[in-house]
């Protein structure tokens, strides 16, 4: 129908006086915009090229603070801290007022007296000062208007603070457990009910969503009571993880609304209590300012919860939404070929930048090790490929290796935690090799500078290459690069200090050797001279062996429980570098010779006779076997100390490592034929009856028996004494018979069959165990490297230093080059991409087509190969599949005839 009369002229005045509003808007605010943004960026440009704090803008304002005689106060700093983030979101009104809220909380919990108008003149006066020739009214109105916003909402955002802030901690005071429960029980109903698609992303237990329930409501309270950048970083690393988790934002404005109805019903029950005290008045100056039309204090609680939690949505939405970047999308559904496209438009110098840092306000986040941590190692495994791809240009060579241990200093830790087999990729990208050869050699270049030095320059090694000895994976520390890293280290560093190590404790061993073996023999006791040299020879086992033990290991200890390297045994804690190893033979040598100096026979004979002696009343029986077999352990753990110089080459230390672990087996195989001969003893001991039809006695007594039962499974036995056991107990003989069936048939051989499994299961490995051995050699022996001759180590290796690929072609620092041979590992491809054209690190790297041209290839040699084919075998009607999944059909007319 017809339009009723005069409509027409209002839908005209209405449409006119609405873009006019809109070009008033463009016009006046607009301008404003554009000219506080040219200012503050002519102010950031002009600090960033003059280091003068006094021309900054923090630096003017305290200036002009000085000059109009104004004091510096804390909520002014605190402002000026935040300036920068207010004026550059001045034109997201929205945003601007979260920071102001954001702000006003901090202010309010650390000043009690604000006057933001104080701040206006101060900002002016620095203002001119900063921009004395561009400085008019124009740019005095827009600064004012800037202002004049700004401090509207911090007023209004500081009322409410200090209005809330008491009722939401009365509001968690008040409530209780029941209440708390029917909260977390009730919110999710709530919410399913109000939006159905939320139930896909909130799968988890019942358990993990009341634990959701809880933190929403601590950050209903925290949100009034911590710092701000306490807040804040909880917040961002939230909301960055759901970033990840692909939580779309929609979802918070329904939830949050669940969230106060669910709050309502609370405090609703609460009010009816007669023992809660919810009649707190409100003043008149409060009540005005926030429209209220009851005094009780019930709605300034519910108006807090919803203040507060309101705003910890929109921080998490914002975070989202700034989060949401197209490398973080790709990442959430792991998918390569997305992730490939959204690096299309990456500036070449920022593109690494983009796969390890996503920042949002104070928080930042590394997209790899999310993608890690997430599972989604697709993803991983092309970002890893697509940083560790040297790129090239005429003018610089682009590779990524040092922003990734810059950015996330401990990537190979969470690639060994999360996706270890990632390691090989990550390695395998360290390595340049050259398609070319010479004399059958091929040039490589290892980029070692961050497997060998550290990141922060308070750590003298590497923690990358510590993760991967710590790995202990035979196959991954066998990587070219990580046995070239370990051999250099080795050769240049670790060799020299090991030996020398252990060349003291071959000498400390021989000392001991003759003190308790050689120059202790009856005949020689007696005679001054060797008496002398005895005593001699057991001061210095106490003084060079004992002391340098002690000294070691006082320092170890102390060092160990500084960090807190400990590990709990038995209740206690342990220094860890006891678990295993020489160093804990080490330990209970020093506890072993504590011991022997305590039945000394020299000091107890010193002390008595008052002369060099060895035998005296002092000196019993007792404390001479207990020096006899504290000197038997003492040289057996000598022994296992010594054998530890098998490290100093590949050949031996894979020799221990085999015997290391047949070890084990010996002593499992030990322990069984013990706990075989005790029940035997056992059970021979109970045959009374036949014990006393023998003639010897070696069965008699238990003890006894248990000792022939050992002679007779080490085979050390007198077989004569068996064969007249056979004339005088058969039934005794049956029971030795059958003994030595299980020790003999059973357990030796079972040993035996055990040493070649074990043998098997490392003699594929068994260089990648002893790689591993040299590896954990190697960091104990740099602990004590000093630091003046770690640096001359590096400084030997020109890490700084750029290493040509070619003769000519500069390249890049951080490598080393060697060569191998050229069938090692075949190259025929040159491993840089190289580009043409414009070498401005910020345009993103020409689209590489090189792997459609060798589909397209592939195509065409199929299609050739299926024409000869064809033309070969004859038109015979058979369906010939070609090469993309497609069938094709050939029948002939005369063979359709024929049917």
């Amino acid at each position: 129908g017809e339009l009723p009369p005069g409509s027409l002229l209002a839908w005209r005045k209405l449409l006119t006086y609405t873009g006019s509003c809109f070009r008033y808007v463009n016009t006046t605010y607009g301008e404003r915009l554009k000219v506080i943004k040219a200012d503050w960026d002519t102010i950031a440009s002009a600090a960033e090229h003059d280091s003068d704090e006094n021309h900054s803008f923090t630096g003017m304002c305290a200036f002009s603070m000085g000059i109009m005689g104004e004091e510096a106060e804390g909520w002014m700093q605190e402002l000026l801290e935040v300036f920068a983030v207010l004026v550059d979101r001045i034109s997201k009104p929205a945003s601007l007022l979260e920071e102001c809220d954001l702000l006003s909380i901090n202010m309010n919990n650390r000043y009690k007296d604000i006057n933001f108008d104080k701040f206006k003149p101060v900002m002016l006066a620095a203002l001119r000062s900063l921009l004395p020739k561009t400085w008019s009214t124009t740019h005095e109105t827009a600064w004012e208007w800037l202002w004049f916003t700004i401090s509207r909402n911090l007023v209004e955002a500081t009322t409410k603070v200090k209005s809330y802030k008491k009722y939401n901690a009365h509001l968690f005071d008040t409530l209780g457990e029941e209440q708390f429960e029917h909260f977390r029980v009730t919110i999710f109903t709530d919410f399913f009910s109000k939006c159905a698609q939320s139930q896909e992303w909130f799968k988890q237990s019942q358990t993990r969503l009341r634990y959701i329930a809880d933190r929403v409501l601590r950050s209903s309270y925290d949100m009034f009571h911590k710092p701000k950048t306490e807040m804040m970083d909880d917040l961002s690393g939230l909301g960055l993880r759901h970033v990840g988790y692909g939580v779309p934002i929609e979802l918070f404005a329904p939830f949050t609304d669940s969230c106060v109805i669910v709050m309502k019903r609370l405090i609703s029950d609460v009010a009816k209590d007669e023992t809660v005290k919810l009649s707190l008045k409100v003043d008149a100056a409060t009540t005005k300012a926030h429209g209220l039309q009851e005094t009780d204090a019930s709605d300034l609680m519910l108006e807090g919860f919803r203040w507060s939690i309101g705003l910890v949505s929109r921080v998490l939405m914002r975070t989202i939404t700034e989060g949401s970047t197209a490398v973080m999308q790709s990442i959430n559904q792991d998918n390569a070929e997305l992730l490939t496209k959204s690096l299309r438009e990456a500036a070449r110098a920022e593109r690494s930048n983009l796969l390890l840092r996503v920042t949002v306000g104070s928080q930042c986040i590394s997209p790899l090790y999310w993608a890690l941590r997430s599972g989604a190692h697709t993803a991983a495994k092309t970002m890893i490929e697509d940083m560790l791809t040297i790129r090239a240009d005429r003018d610089r060579y682009y590779f990524g290796v040092d922003d990734i241990f810059r950015l996330q200093p401990d990537v190979i830790e969470d690639i060994l935690l999360e996706a270890p087999l990632l390691a090989k990729t990550f390695l395998d990208g360290l390595i340049w090799r050259s398609h070319k050869t010479k004399d059958g050699m091929r040039p490589v270049i290892y980029y070692l500078e961050h497997l060998v030095r550290d990141t922060d320059e308070t750590k003298t090694f590497s923690r990358a290459l510590i993760s991967f000895v710590k790995y202990n994976n035979p196959k991954t520390i066998m990587h070219p690069i990580l046995v070239f890293v370990l051999e250099v280290l080795w050769t240049h560093l670790a060799k020299r200090s090991f030996f020398l190590d252990r060349v003291l404790t071959m000498i400390s061993f021989v000392v001991f050797l003759l003190a308790t073996c050689f120059l202790n023999q009856p005949h020689m006791i007696g005679n001054t001279t060797a008496e002398t040299c005895l005593a001699v020879a057991r001061i210095l086992v106490y003084s060079l062996g004992f002391m340098r033990l002690l000294y070691w290991h006082t320092v170890e200890i102390f060092r160990a429980y500084r960090t807190k390297d400990t590990e709990k045994l038995c209740g206690l804690k342990a220094p860890r570098y006891l678990m295993g190893g020489p160093e804990l033979f080490s330990f209970i040598l020093m506890i072993n010779m504590i011991c022997m100096m305590w039945v000394e026979p020299l000091f107890h004979c010193l002390g008595a006779e008052g002369k060099i002696a060895y035998t005296c009343e002092a000196w019993d029986d007792g404390m001479s076997l207990a020096y006899e077999l504290l000197v038997v352990l003492g040289i057996f753990l000598y022994a296992i100390i010594v054998a530890d110089i098998a490290n100093i080459s590949i050949e031996l230390c894979e020799f221990k490592v085999l015997c290391t672990h047949a070890l084990k087996q010996v002593v499992l195989c030990i322990g069984a034929v013990t706990c075989i001969a005790i029940i035997f003893a056992f059970a021979i001991s109970s045959m009374t009856r036949e014990a006393t039809m023998l003639s010897n006695n070696d069965f008699t007594e238990m003890g006894r028996t248990m000792t022939a039962l050992v002679q007779l499974a080490v085979g050390i036995m007198d077989m004569d004494k068996v064969s007249s056991i056979s004339g005088e107990s058969p039934y005794l003989l049956a029971v030795l018979v059958g003994y030595m069936l299980v020790v003999y048939s059973f357990f030796f051989n079972l040993l035996v069959s055990q040493f070649c499994g074990v043998y098997a299961a490392l003699a594929e490995d068994i260089q990648g165990y002893a790689m591993l051995a040299r590896g954990e050699v190697i960091l104990d022996t740099l602990k004590a490297i000093p630091m003046k001759r770690w640096n001359a180590f590096l400084k030997s290796l020109a890490l700084d230093q750029k290493v040509d690929f070619e003769e000519g072609d500069i390249g890049l620092a951080g490598g080393i080059k060697a060569w191998e041979p050229s069938l090692a590992h075949p190259t025929t491809q040159d491993q840089i991409i190289r580009a043409g054209g414009d070498t401005d690190p910020s345009l993103p790297w020409p689209i590489q087509h090189h792997s459609s041209n060798e589909t397209s290839m592939e195509k065409m040699v199929a299609k050739t190969i299926q024409k000869s084919l064809q033309k070969y075998l004859g038109k015979n009607g058979t369906d010939m599949s070609t090469t993309d999944g497609s069938k094709t059909s050939h029948s002939s007319s005369s063979h359709s005839e024929s049917l």
